[in-house]
């Protein structure tokens, strides 16, 4: 327990520095295989910024011209688009495993997550596509790790005969979110706050800690937040309130309910 909160300090200390710089807080220090910054205003970082804000049709435009300049992850993020807008998996998978040759652990979560998340691919695939998202996870890219958190978390069946593939195990998942959180991803970092906070799931109950890493998942994206992580914000609300402070709750509360109407 010492030294997750050891590396979660550090983990917090890094993530507050990249804010300082006005860079997300959850841009992590990556291997060479994994996403690299795009200069600001270039096409990669154009593409990028609409791929993330599920524009495909803008992204496509610039991902197309930063691929032709040499970009491997606008590759990654065009081949993407070409799997689920497209629907064909054959160009992209081509183009996903160019990038992955060359050793990108982006182009291995994304396969991988286009895999899972598809409804025409068997069984067989999806474990295939589980191997991949690993393989990235041990590469040290975040997001593939909190891929495999929920997986873990809420268990994953085939969509057309609802299959089971991988049943919920909530010791595997509390594992994957420690190492996310590590890896300083933010929904992992969300998830382990809030236990923290909490005193839950074998950790040690720790406030300051807990709003620390609530607080950088916030500031990494409170789109993503405020999205994905209902119980973490909610708490990261409570505690604002129960603190006096007022207005921060406010803000974070007007999107959770413009995202989960039914559910505050």
């Amino acid at each position: 327990m010492k030294k997750l909160v050891l590396i979660l300090c550090a983990a917090l200390l890094t993530c507050g520095a990249a804010t300082a710089q006005k860079k997300k807080a959850a841009k992590k220090a990556k291997p060479a295989a994994t996403e690299a910054a795009a200069p600001v205003g270039s096409n990669a970082e154009e593409g990028k910024k609409w791929y993330d804000a599920e524009r495909y049709d803008q992204a496509r435009k610039f991902l197309k011209k930063a691929v032709a300049e040499g970009d491997m992850d606008s590759k990654v993020r065009l081949a993407a688009i070409i799997y689920n807008q497209d629907m064909d998996p054959e160009t992209a998978n081509a183009m996903f495993d160019e990038c992955i040759a060359a050793g990108s652990a982006f182009a291995l979560e994304r396969k991988g997550f286009c895999t899972l998340q598809s409804a025409w691919d068997t069984k067989e695939d999806k474990l295939k596509s589980l191997e991949l998202i690993q393989k990235a996870s041990d590469m040290g890219y975040g997001d593939a790790t909190a891929e495999l958190f929920e997986v873990y978390l809420n268990g994953f069946k085939t969509f057309a005969d609802q299959e089971e593939i991988v049943a919920k195990d909530e010791a595997k998942a509390v594992e994957y979110a420690k190492k996310g959180a590590e890896q300083e991803n933010p929904e992992c970092l969300a998830y382990v706050g809030m236990w923290v906070y909490k005193g839950q799931k074998g950790f040690e109950k720790d406030e300051e800690l807990g709003v620390k890493m609530l607080e950088a998942a916030d500031k990494a994206s409170r789109r993503f937040f405020t999205t994905n992580c209902l119980e973490p914000a909610k708490v990261l609300c409570q505690h604002y309130n129960d603190n006096g402070e007022v207005a921060k709750a406010a803000a974070i509360m007007a999107l959770l309910k413009k995202y989960h109407p039914t559910e505050i």
